[in-house]
């Protein structure tokens, strides 16, 4: 095995294997033991396998498409990434969650969502900075969003949780930016009781999250990437997808 990073295995992976269609290499960036979390999927190399043999099925992409990979975190062993995909006449938002083995791939969680048509916006659902400070700690924009998740789950006061948030801060949530609210407000009179944070994955200034939450009894993941810049959270993005009773994406 190279000693390439974690990141640039997931990322080599998506180019040879999911863009190129290259089946052959699976044994090469994925465990036999692979464990998938889309419970739409099989497990192992053989789910991988039959997902590409799908993908064969379809027109291959140009090669003058653009990476659809517009964000990459890594920490440790986990790897993730932010996808704006087309797809069957859909663009969807995709936040995957890999979790390698000696250099290979061994478990994965991720969460999509049809976004909705956003031509001429400034501000959208995938686009904003995506260039990583090298030089801004991890471990103190985890400390950030985590304490932010804190004020939230325990019902802090508005004024006291927007202490997180930059003033010029920018969301890309369209259902947050369409209802009119702030990121404290949505979460806060919606959501925020009923949140429960799984995993924190932070690479300089960006943190990924996992998360969970009922609203009006159904159960929702919630997988975010927040960056943070002057010790406050200064964008967001995320994506949201309903859980079947009983499952768990986690």
């Amino acid at each position: 095995m190279d000693t390439i990073s974690n990141k640039q295995r997931v990322l080599s992976f998506y180019k040879l294997i999911v863009g190129q269609r290259k089946a052959e290499l699976i044994p090469e960036f994925v465990r036999e033991d692979y464990i998938q979390h889309n419970r739409t999927a099989k497990q192992g190399r053989a789910g991988i396998t039959a997902m590409i043999n799908y993908l064969k099925t379809l027109p291959p992409p140009s090669v003058e498409a653009k990476s659809p990979i517009v964000r990459a975190i890594q920490e440790g062993d986990f790897v993730v990434t932010h996808l704006d995909i087309q797809f069957m006449g859909k663009r969807m938002a995709v936040i995957d969650f890999f979790k390698l083995k000696d250099g290979m791939l061994a478990e994965h969680w991720d969460a999509i969502q049809e976004m909705p048509d956003q031509t001429g916006l400034a501000v959208t659902a995938i686009n904003g900075n995506s260039e990583i400070d090298k030089h801004a700690s991890a471990e103190n924009s985890k400390h950030i969003v985590e304490e932010f998740y804190k004020a939230v789950i325990s019902k802090q006061a508005p004024v006291l949780i927007s202490q997180f948030i930059k003033p010029d801060y920018i969301e890309h949530d369209p259902e947050i930016i369409g209802s009119g609210k702030s990121l404290i407000n949505y979460l806060c009179d919606g959501i925020g009781g009923e949140i429960k944070l799984h995993r924190l994955i932070g690479e300089g200034g960006y943190v990924a999250t996992q998360s969970e939450f009922k609203s009006e009894g159904k159960l929702f993941a919630l997988y975010e990437i927040f960056r943070v810049e002057d010790n406050k959270i200064a964008e967001r993005w995320s994506v949201k997808q309903s859980i079947p009773e009983g499952d768990s994406m986690f």
